[in-house]
């Protein structure tokens, strides 16, 4: 990564309604392989992925995902996140890694909250 991303105070924690989204994804951390990851939930200030590995909170990453939106069906978008914590997640066979995502570009942005706020959930 070339530049620290802000990481938000604990009083900032999920200031965003948060979305249930189940879908794979991938998560590149710089100098490893990407992981396949399975994400939790998303809002327009974080998301939560299923980890096969353990990463420790401040740990920068992206995330690559593609959002279901109509009418194209999904908008791919890339999220630079900081791991704000991780907890053992017996049934998902993983870990749980709850992230920040202090910035986005307006197109991101854009797609996020078109997915937060699509009819029917």
């Amino acid at each position: 990564m070339t530049s620290a991303l802000p990481i938000p105070s604990n009083d900032e924690r999920r200031n965003h309604e948060r979305r249930i989204l189940r879908v794979q994804a991938e998560l590149i951390l710089t100098g490893r392989p990407p992981m396949a990851v399975r994400t939790m939930d998303i809002s327009e200030g974080g998301l939560s992925v299923l980890c096969p590995v353990n990463l420790p909170a401040r740990t920068e990453c992206t995330v690559k995902v593609s959002l279901p939106l109509p009418p194209t069906g999904r908008k791919p978008v890339e999220l630079r996140a900081v791991v704000r914590y991780s907890i053992l997640s017996s049934s998902g066979g993983g870990f749980q890694l709850g992230m920040s995502v202090p910035v986005t570009d307006p197109v991101t942005a854009a797609a996020i909250k078109a997915y937060m706020n699509r009819p029917g959930f």
